[in-house]
């Protein structure tokens, strides 16, 4: 699908008549909307082909700019035209979480948009200052007067600070201040200055205006390799992913005061840290943020313009959201204890933390992400000691739909410990020269590789170059054969000794891995955002969204018909299994498609029964309890089968467990007609989660287990060897002689 197949709607605002392309519309869809605002500069086929990628994600739209004769509006002003795009959110989609995508100038306009809906912009080379843009000062003003065309000419100058008749420069820069929701800028790495002969427009950002950016809280940085202003087109892998992500996080409903954070500097405080002393902006909505993430943390937060704090203990981390005063550090510092971290957004564009911190005893770690965004975070090294070299863990996900836990999720919650540099792509990857002995990880997660030949050649290259291979598999990978219509043969699971070590999801794979590869480590699925417990009475709905269940769901849904009658405002709530949904009994019960992760959780959070039916066949048991994790977080009572749920739910405890199909029905009405009982286990299965499950509670045990393999290196690597045949030898021949 491309532009083609997006359809042109009408909208009325105060500023008069806009168009709007729809791309394909789901009913009754929980996604976010992606509302894109091209440029004058911008192709719109690329983010008509973004829109459409980004399939279970988001649906898509495209502002038709109001800039020109054929279909001008009251007025063209910069502010008038982000007025009108917030008036279309608030009214045209007023029950859809909206991301912004603005391109070039579109980027300038959506960078000023405030509406009540709005959940993130995602803003790609955005001009912020035109008195610089050599490339467009001679071809743009030409254009102009070839087209003679008034709105235009008004247009370009508003936004670029060129007309007909020349220059006229504009500053942009305003519009970073006090941004209402998160902000992910997308640039290319092809420098503006100095002027050249060029084939391709370079990006229209100056070094001056990614420090601004840099330093702007909210604002995430993403730098484009090998592209200039045409992002999109020039760089469509990195671009997919930034919009992917916000549509993701757009679908988790929160409030204004946590949008208002600075989510990169909050994602760059260490998830595992007891104490933290935090100086900054709504600081009871870090505070809440924090503890959703780790609920065993203490948050203290500091006030005044010196940083002044009653308490004396020492804290593991210091958060500071904007460069502090000599004097509020100097208040503040001694309270961190020694190998603490002090995590900064740098907002000072007069100096650098490289200069400032060092002399008062911080010694900087490695930046927290590759794009340049302006947080930084820098260790309090104990008495001549110095910060240990980060481990490399690079993540590599090919299975990556619906497995959110497994893959990008651990990825960013590890990403906030700053003795890792932690990252997460798509296949197909390469390796960049770097140091042999440099400390890291090549993390695959489920490969579909089954040839040895080509794992041992792979591996050899692997060992040559310094990294160790570590495998994440949370299925019986015969169930996964099965299942997908493949062989059911023994390489399937041979491989996993093929690798230096392997994680997975649940005890019965831990003893199946084990037996082809003895370092094998279980990290069971976790809860990686927890609410507080939901107060008052819940809507009388039953959700079920589990995957590829077969008959026995159908069967169970079927089954479900005395519940129904018993309790006539019973509704149900359904994702993915429409064989399910058409067994359910009854009209009371809704229907959607496939979801993000975070979209699925809303979903479930606004239930008060979750089903989890699956049938007691073979290799089944190997699965994984997500399913009640991601219930009890949310306070929704989980009735599973006992085949997998038996481990975890204590049936009248915790949840319940149907053990035969006509057990479901006299459960369910249980659940629904007692209030009190349902809550007061749903409650004891969200306190479990709160005390064990949460990804905060394993974060560390990953970090030292990576550690720990690298340590031992010589050693796996010889055990490798020592397992797969010719392997050794293959690397002898990769080897440089000498090595």
């Amino acid at each position: 699908m491309a532009l083609k197949d997006f359809t042109q709607r009408q909208v009325t605002t105060r500023l008069g008549s806009v168009g709007l392309l729809v791309g394909p519309q789901t009913p009754a869809a929980r996604r976010p909307l992606l509302l894109a605002i091209p440029g004058i500069l911008a192709p719109v086929d690329p983010i008509a082909g973004h829109g459409v990628a980004l399939g279970m994600l988001a649906e898509a739209c495209i502002l038709q700019l109001p800039v020109s004769r054929a279909n001008a509006v009251a007025s063209c002003a910069l502010a008038d035209l982000s007025a009108m795009v917030g008036e279309i959110l608030e009214t045209e989609f007023a029950a859809r979480q909206v991301v912004l995508l603005g391109v070039s100038t579109g980027a300038v306009i959506a960078l000023g948009v405030r509406a009540r809906n709005l959940a993130r912009v995602v803003a790609v080379e955005p001009p912020l200052v035109t008195r610089t843009l050599w490339p467009l000062t001679r071809s743009l003003p030409e254009h102009l007067r070839s087209q003679n065309d008034p709105v235009a000419n008004a247009f370009a100058l508003e936004a670029l600070g060129l007309g007909p008749q020349g220059a006229s420069p504009r500053d942009h820069t305003g519009l970073l201040r006090d941004l209402s929701v998160p902000v992910d800028v997308l640039l290319g790495s092809e420098p503006l200055m100095p002027p050249r002969e060029l084939k391709r427009l370079p990006s229209l950002v100056d070094e001056a205006e990614r420090r601004r950016l840099a330093a702007t809280p909210g604002v995430r940085l993403h730098v484009a390799p090998d592209a200039g202003h045409n992002v999109l087109a020039h760089a469509p892998r990195l671009a997919a992913a930034v919009l992917g992500e916000a549509c993701r996080r757009a679908a988790a409903i929160l409030t204004p005061e946590r949008l208002r954070l600075d989510e990169p500097l909050l994602e760059a405080t260490p998830l595992t840290a007891q104490r933290i002393l935090y100086r900054g902006a709504d600081g009871a909505a870090f505070a809440e943020a924090c503890r959703r993430r780790n609920p065993a943390c203490e948050v203290e937060i500091a006030g005044g313009a010196d940083g002044a704090t009653s308490r004396t203990a020492d804290v593991d981390v210091l958060v500071l959201g904007e460069t502090p005063p000599p004097e509020a550090l100097a208040q503040l510092a001694p309270r961190l204890r020694p190998q603490g971290t002090l995590v900064v957004r740098w907002t000072d564009l007069e100096t650098t933390p490289q200069a400032a911190l060092p002399p008062l005893g911080f010694a900087l770690r490695e930046p927290v992400d590759e794009g340049g965004t302006g947080v930084w975070r820098t260790r309090k090294p104990a008495a001549g000691a110095a910060p240990a070299p980060a481990l490399k863990v690079r993540t590599v996900a090919y299975a990556t739909v619906m497995m959110d836990i497994r893959t990008r999720l651990p990825t960013q919650a590890l990403q906030t410990d700053p003795e890792l540099r932690v990252t997460y792509e798509r296949p197909p990857f390469t390796f960049p020269p770097g140091p042999r002995e440099a400390p890291k990880i090549l993390l695959l997660q489920r490969p579909a590789e089954l040839r040895p030949e080509v794992w041992r050649d792979f591996i050899a290259e692997m060992i040559r170059d310094g990294w160790l291979v570590v495998m994440e598999f949370d299925d019986d990978p015969l169930l996964v054969a099965e299942v997908q219509g493949r062989p059911v043969v023994e390489e399937e699971v041979a491989r996993m000794g093929y690798v230096h070590a392997i994680q997975t999801a649940s005890p019965p794979l831990l003893d199946l891995f084990r037996r082809y590869n003895p370092e094998t480590v279980l990290f069971p699925n976790a809860a990686f955002d927890l609410p507080p417990f939901p107060q008052g009475p819940r809507p009388p709905k039953v959700f079920y969204g589990a995957a590829l269940r077969g008959g026995y769901a159908v069967a169970v849904a079927r089954a479900l018909a005395p519940a129904a009658e018993a309790c006539p405002d019973v509704e149900f709530v359904v994702i993915g299994d429409r064989e399910v949904f058409d067994a359910l009994p009854g009209p009371r019960k809704r229907y959607y498609d496939y979801m993000s992760y975070e979209a699925y959780l809303e979903l479930m959070a606004d239930c008060a029964v979750s089903l989890s039916p699956i049938e007691a066949l073979p290799r089944r048991e190997a699965k994984s309890d997500a399913k009640f994790i991601d219930a009890a977080r949310a306070g929704v009572l989980t009735i599973a089968s006992p085949t997998i749920y038996d481990r975890v739910i204590r049936h009248g405890e915790n949840g319940l467990l149907a053990r035969e199909i006509e057990d479901w029905a006299p459960l369910l009405v249980q659940a629904l007609t007692n209030a009190a009982g349902r809550e007061r286990m749903a409650r004891q299965a969200w306190e479990e989660v709160r005390d064990g499950r949460m990804f905060a509670h394993q974060a560390q045990a990953r970090r030292d287990w990576y550690r720990d393999l690298w340590r031992r290196r010589e050693a796996l690597n010889e055990a490798l060897m020592a397992r797969m045949p010719g392997l050794r030898e293959r690397v002898a021949a990769l080897t440089p002689a000498g090595r």
